[in-house]
C-alpha cells in the first residue's frame, strides 16, 4: 500500500489504516470480523483438535480455509536454519486439502523438537490456493528491496510491484526466488531478454530483518525483428502486416519496424490497432492475442507473433432515427471489442431505449433482427421513436414517515422545465426506486416497498412513486459487551447512532462500528474486532449488542530506520515524530507519517507499517522503509529560429515589464527586420543537498534576441524550523518586442511557514531586490521618463488562508489574502508602502449552485516626498475584475500618441492608456449554476452565471468623490467546464459608463473570475 499512497487527506487516514493493519491472517488480506453463521455461537467440540496459535480473528477465518488446495507448505522466519530436515515433520503437505488438525501437528512436531522458542501460522491465499507458513520464532521479517543495476531504467515502485514484495511478511526463500521469476520475466517483456540477476540475503539479526537486493545487469534491449500473424489467411495476414508497419501506425506509436528499439508500449498499442482495423471492416468479433517473442542472441532481435481470429464479417445498422457515428459506439457494446452474442445485443437495446427515452420519446420502442449473410451476420437496431412528451409531474405518495421535499431529492426522474422535456427513462425509475428504497431502509423502514407508475396525461407522463412504508424498526434496548479496558467514552466519544427508543437500521450500525473500529486504532488496538447481534423479541423491536473484542493493547517498541542513503535521519525522524517507543501504535499515525515523508518529494517510495503482522504481540517495531529519489535531472533543448521584428504587432497590444497590457491601432506598424540564430535552453536541478531535502536550480535560455538566466535554491526546513526557504536570483535581456527593450535582474529571499497542521493557512515573509531597465522604447509617453529605471527595495509579509474545495472551480470554503509591502528608500529610488487585501466565499446553496463573492481591497502611498511607481499603480476592468471595463480599462486614463516611426507624422495615432491609482475597491457576486438544457455531449459540463461588479481604481486614498467614480456593471455568461478550469464566456453591463466608453463587453478566457 505504501508505494502506492502518495498523498492522503485526513479524513482518509483512518479508513486506510484498517486495511492497513486488520489482516491477521495474511498481508493484503482483510479479517474477517464476523463468524459465518454456521461457526456463531457454537461451541468448539470435544473430539476437536486444540486451534494452532493465533490471534482470535484467525481462529475464526481459518475453517473457511477447510478443504483447499495447498499450494505450499513452508518452514519460514530463520534463513540460517537448515529447513531440509525439518521437513519430514509436517503432515500438511503440499497439493493436499488444507487439514487444521494436520498443520496443528505439523507445529506441534515443530515445537517438540525445543529449537524454537514458538512455532506461529500463517496462511497466504494465491491463484493456486493456499500458502502455509510455518514461522519459526524469533523470527526474520522482510524488510526493505534494492535493485542496483536496474534502477537508472525502471521506477522503484514498479519493480517492487513485479516482485510482489511481501510487506510484514516473514522471510522465506520461495518469495526471495518468486521475486527473481517475476523480475526475469518483466525484463524480457520490456525488451532485456539477456538480463542477469542476482539476488542477495542481508540480515540484521539485532532488528529481526531480512533485506533482499536483486543485483542486475540488463543487458543489451532488443530490437524488433520480424512480425508473424497466425490464424488468417493469407491475404489477411499480408494485410496485417502492412497495417501494423503503416504511416498511421507510426503517428499513433503502434508500428512494429524491424530494427526499431524492442518496447512492451509498443507492442501493447500494436495489438489495440490491429483489433481497431479488423473491427473497421466488420470483423466487430476479432480477437488480437499477442502470443510472444522469439529472441536471437546473435541478431538481438526478437520475432513478434500473434495470433488473429477475424471472426465473422457483422455490420450493424440503426433504422428509423439518427444516431452519430460516436454516440452510436457509446450505446452498442459490439463496438467496444468484447465480441458479439445475443447478450451483448439486448443490451444494446436497453440502451437505446434509455438514450431516445432521456430524449423525451418516452414510448420508443426499439426491435432487433439478426440477419444471417454469406461469411457473417447483420444486426438490425429498428427504432420506432414516437411522439415526444414530457414529463408533466413528478410525485411521491403513501409517505408519512419521511417528508415529501427529503424524498424528491433522492429522484433521477425529473420534471419538465425551461428549455427541457424533462429526465425519463426505465433506469432512471429504476434508479429512483433504489435511492428511496435505501433510504428508507437507512431510516429503519426495512420492509418498505415502492412502486412506480406512469400514467399518459394528455400526451405527457406523469410518474408517481408509491411509497408503502410498513412499520419502522425500533432499538428497544443496546448494549455492549466485551469493552473491558477502554471505556465507551473513548470509543464513543460523540455517541452511539443506534439509541434505545430510536429508528433502527444497518445504515445506522454500520457507522457505528465505523466509529468504534477508528477509536480502537486510535489507541493502539490495532488487532479489535466488533461484530453487531440484532434480535427481534417483538416484531419490529430488536435489541441490539455491540459485541466487542479489544485484542491486546499494540504499543511501539522501537523505530527503525530502512533505505536511508543520503538524507539525514533527522529529517525522517521529524517526518515520523508522533510514533514514539513506548505510546500506543496507531494506524492513523503510520498513515499520516507516510504522507509527511513523501511532503518534500526526495523520496520516491515510502512505506510505514509493523515490522510483522499484529497478531497476539502487545508490543511491536516500526519500520520506517524509504527510497531515494535521483537527485541529479538535466534537461535541455537546442534549435534554430528565424524572427521576424517588427511590423503589425500580432496581438494587437504591447505590454511593457510591469505595466498592464495596452490596446495598440490595428493599423499600427513599425520597422520590419529578420533576425536568425540558435536558441536552446537548459536546465539542472540537484536535489535532497547536504541530505536535508534542499535543491538547487540553474536554468538558462540563450537566443538571439533573448537571454535569460536564474539559481534558485529552497530549503523546506530552515536550519530544521517549520519555516520554508526560497532564495532566487535571475536576470533577463529582452529585444523581441520592436516597441521598446528591457533588462530585469532580481534577487529575493523568501521564508514561508504553515499556520495550522492542514496547512490551509500560511504566512509569508519576503525581501526582494529588482530592477527594470528600458531602452529604445518607441512610444516614449508610456511610461514617464523618470521611471526608465526602476529599483525597488521590497519587504513584504502575506497571509493566505485557503480552504476551497477546487482551486481551479471552487463550490465551497473560502479564500483569503492579505499583503502589506514596504519600500524604503534604502537601495531603491522610490519611498511608499502598500496593502492588497481579498477575500473570497463560496458556498453551495442548493444541488451545484454555487453563490460565489469577493471582496478586494487596495491602499497604496509614497511618503518621504517619493511617488508610487507606474509598475506599482492598481489597475483593474477585464474579465477578472469589473466586467463591465474593457482590459484595464477602469480608473484614471489618458490619451497618448503612437508612432511607428516618430519621422512620419502618418504613422501616428491616439491611445488610451489607464493610469492607475493609489485605491482600489472590487465587489463581486456570482451565481453559478449547472446547465438545466439537455444538450448533446456537453450538457454535463456546461453552465451559466449571472453576475454583478463594483468598485473602480481611484486616483488617491480616501472618500473624495468616491460616489460619483463607484461603478456597478451586471452581466451574465456561460460556462464549460474542462479537466484545466472552466471555459468561460461573459458578457458585462456598465451601468453608470464613463463618456466614451463602450457599456457592454465580451470576454472569452479560461477559469473562474474569481
Amino acid at each position: 500500500m505504501g508505494q502506492l499512497i502518495r498523498k492522503s487527506c485526513p479524513s482518509c487516514i483512518l479508513v486506510c489504516g484498517v486495511i492497513f493493519l486488520m489482516g491477521a491472517v495474511s498481508y493484503g488480506q482483510n479479517v474477517q470480523t464476523v463468524k459465518p453463521p454456521e461457526y456463531q455461537n457454537k461451541p468448539t467440540p470435544t473430539e476437536a483438535p486444540p486451534p494452532p496459535r493465533t490471534a482470535p480473528q484467525t481462529q475464526e477465518v481459518l475453517p473457511s480455509y477447510e478443504g483447499q488446495r495447498v499450494s505450499g507448505v513452508e518452514i519460514a522466519g530463520q534463513p540460517e536454519v537448515n529447513t531440509e530436515s525439518l521437513v519430514p515433520l509436517l503432515q500438511q503437505r503440499a497439493g493436499q486439502p488444507f487439514s487444521q488438525a494436520k498443520v496443528q501437528a505439523s507445529i506441534d512436531a515443530l515445537k517438540n523438537t525445543h529449537r524454537f522458542q514458538d512455532v506461529t501460522l500463517e496462511v497466504r491465499p494465491d491463484a493456486n490456493g493456499v500458502r502455509v507458513l510455518m514461522i519459526l520464532q524469533p523470527a526474520v521479517y522482510f524488510g526493505i528491496y534494492d535493485f542496483p543495476g536496474a534502477l537508472r531504467r525502471f521506477p522503484y515502485s514498479r519493480l517492487l510491484q513485479v516482485t510482489n514484495y511481501p510487506p510484514r511478511g516473514a522471510y522465506t526463500p520461495v518469495d526471495v526466488q518468486t521475486g527473481e521469476n517475476q523480475l526475469r520475466t518483466f525484463f524480457r517483456r520490456t525488451g532485456f531478454f539477456q538480463a542477469q540477476i542476482h539476488p542477495e540475503v542481508r540480515t540484521d539479526r539485532q532488528h529481526g530483518i531480512a533485506n533482499v537486493i536483486y543485483r542486475t545487469d540488463l543487458g543489451p534491449r532488443a530490437k524488433f525483428g520480424k512480425v508473424n500473424i497466425e490464424g488468417t489467411t493469407p491475404e489477411e495476414t499480408q494485410h496485417l502486416i502492412q497495417v501494423s508497419h503503416s504511416f498511421l501506425a507510426r503517428m499513433r506509436n503502434s508500428a512494429i519496424r524491424p530494427g526499431k528499439t524492442y518496447q512492451l508500449k509498443k507492442l501493447t498499442n500494436a495489438t489495440k490497432y490491429l483489433q481497431t482495423s479488423l473491427m473497421k471492416n466488420g470483423h466487430l468479433a476479432a480477437q488480437v492475442r499477442l502470443i510472444g517473442a522469439n529472441y536471437d542472441p546473435e541478431t538481438r532481435r526478437a520475432d513478434i507473433s500473434f495470433h488473429v481470429d477475424t471472426g465473422p464479417v457483422v455490420k450493424v445498422n440503426v433504422e428509423g432515427a439518427h444516431l452519430w457515428p460516436w454516440t452510436r459506439k457509446k450505446l452498442l457494446p459490439v463496438y467496444q471489442q468484447i465480441g458479439v452474442d445475443p447478450e451483448l445485443i439486448q443490451e444494446g437495446r436497453q440502451n437505446l431505449i434509455s438514450h431516445f427515452q432521456n430524449k423525451g420519446y418516452f414510448d420508443v420502442n426499439v426491435t432487433t433482427n439478426v440477419q444471417q449473410q454469406p461469411g457473417g451476420e447483420n444486426i438490425v437496431y429498428q427504432i420506432a421513436k414516437g411522439p415526444r412528451h414530457k414529463v408533466a409531474d413528478v410525485k411521491v405518495v403513501g409517505n408519512q414517515g419521511l417528508g415529501t421535499k427529503e424524498l424528491m431529492q433522492h429522484l433521477k426522474v425529473e420534471k419538465a422545465h425551461f428549455l427541457s422535456h424533462g429526465d425519463f427513462s426505465q433506469k432512471l425509475v429504476r434508479s429512483s426506486v433504489k435511492n428511496l428504497t435505501d433510504l428508507y431502509k437507512a431510516n429503519g423502514y426495512s420492509s418498505v416497498k415502492v412502486t412506480p407508475q406512469v400514467v399518459n396525461q394528455n400526451g405527457n407522463i406523469v410518474v408517481t412513486f408509491n411509497v408503502n412504508e410498513g412499520p419502522q424498526d425500533i432499538v428497544q434496548s443496546i448494549r455492549i459487551a466485551g469493552a473491558n479496558t477502554l471505556p465507551e467514552s473513548k470509543f464513543a466519544p460523540h455517541g452511539l447512532k443506534l439509541q434505545p427508543g430510536k429508528p433502527y437500521s444497518q445504515k445506522l450500525a454500520d457507522e457505528d462500528r465505523n466509529e468504534v473500529m477508528a477509536n480502537y486504532l486510535r489507541q493502539g488496538y490495532l488487532n479489535a474486532t466488533f461484530r453487531e447481534i440484532a434480535k427481534a423479541n417483538q416484531p419490529h423491536r430488536l435489541d441490539v449488542v455491540y459485541q466487542i473484542e479489544e485484542g491486546p493493547q499494540v504499543h511501539t517498541a522501537t523505530v527503525v530506520t530502512l533505505g536511508r542513503e543520503d538524507t539525514q535521519q533527522k529529517l525522517i525522524t521529524r517526518d515520523v515524530a508522533e510514533i514514539n517507543p513506548g505510546q500506543p501504535l496507531r494506524a492513523d499515525e503510520m498513515m499520516r507519517s507516510e504522507t509527511e515523508l513523501y511532503e518534500p518529494g526526495i523520496f520516491d517510495w515510502a512505506q510505514v507499517d509493523p515490522r510483522r503482522q499484529i497478531t497476539t504481540q502487545t508490543q511491536e517495531d516500526v519500520l520506517v522503509k524509504v527510497h531515494e529519489a535521483k537527485r541529479n535531472v538535466l534537461t535541455y533543448g537546442f534549435g534554430f529560429e528565424v524572427i521576424n521584428r517588427g511590423g503589425s504587432v500580432p496581438s494587437g497590444t504591447v505590454a511593457v515589464p510591469g505595466l498592464p497590457p495596452v490596446g495598440l491601432p490595428s493599423t499600427f506598424k513599425t520597422s520590419q527586420s529578420t533576425f536568425w540564430g540558435p536558441r536552446g535552453t537548459i536546465e539542472y536541478t540537484r536535489s535532497n543537498l547536504r541530505g536535508k531535502a534542499e535543491s538547487l536550480t540553474f536554468s538558462g535560455l540563450g537566443a538571439r534576441l533573448e537571454q535569460r538566466g536564474s539559481v534558485v535554491f529552497s530549503d523546506p526546513s530552515f536550519r530544521w524550523s517549520s519555516w520554508a526557504t526560497d532564495v532566487s536570483l535571475s536576470g533577463e535581456h529582452n529585444s523581441e518586442n520592436p516597441i521598446y527593450s528591457s533588462r530585469i535582474a532580481q534577487v529575493a529571499l523568501q521564508f514561508r511557514r504553515p499556520l495550522n497542521k492542514k496547512k490551509t493557512r500560511y504566512w509569508f515573509v519576503k525581501y526582494s531586490l529588482s530592477e527594470t531597465g528600458l531602452t529604445h522604447l518607441l512610444i516614449p509617453e508610456l511610461v514617464p521618463s523618470s521611471q526608465m529605471h526602476v529599483r525597488l527595495s521590497t519587504f513584504s509579509t502575506t497571509y493566505t488562508n485557503d480552504t476551497r474545495d477546487n482551486v481551479l472551480d471552487a463550490h465551497k470554503g473560502i479564500y483569503q489574502s492579505f499583503e502589506v509591502d514596504i519600500n524604503p528608500r534604502v537601495l531603491s529610488n522610490f519611498q511608499f508602502a502598500r496593502f492588497l487585501g481579498q477575500t473570497a466565499y463560496y458556498k453551495k446553496i442548493r444541488g451545484n449552485i454555487v453563490w460565489a463573492n469577493s471582496v478586494r481591497l487596495g491602499l497604496e502611498q509614497s511618503f518621504g516626498g517619493s511617488t508610487v511607481p507606474l509598475s506599482q499603480a492598481f489597475f483593474s476592468g477585464g474579465g477578472s475584475s469589473l466586467r463591465g471595463f474593457p482590459l484595464n480599462g477602469a480608473g484614471p486614463q489618458r490619451t497618448i500618441p503612437a508612432c511607428g516611426n516618430p519621422a512620419v507624422p502618418s504613422t501616428c495615432s491616439l491611445i488610451t492608456v489607464p493610469v492607475g491609482g493609489n485605491q482600489l475597491l472590487i465587489l463581486n457576486s456570482e451565481l453559478r449554476v449547472p446547465s438545466p438544457v439537455d444538450l448533446p455531449i456537453v450538457h454535463k459540463n456546461l453552465g451559466f452565471a449571472v453576475f454583478y461588479d463594483g468598485g473602480n481604481v481611484f486616483q488617491s486614498v480616501g472618500f473624495h468623490n468616491f460616489g460619483a467614480q463607484y461603478t456597478n456593471s451586471i452581466g451574465a455568461g456561460l460556462r464549460y467546464s474542462t479537466p484545466v478550469g472552466p471555459v468561460r464566456i461573459d458578457i458585462g453591463h456598465n451601468l453608470n459608463a464613463p463618456p466614451g466608453l463602450k457599456s457592454t463587453q465580451v470576454f472569452v478566457t479560461l477559469g473562474q473570475a474569481f
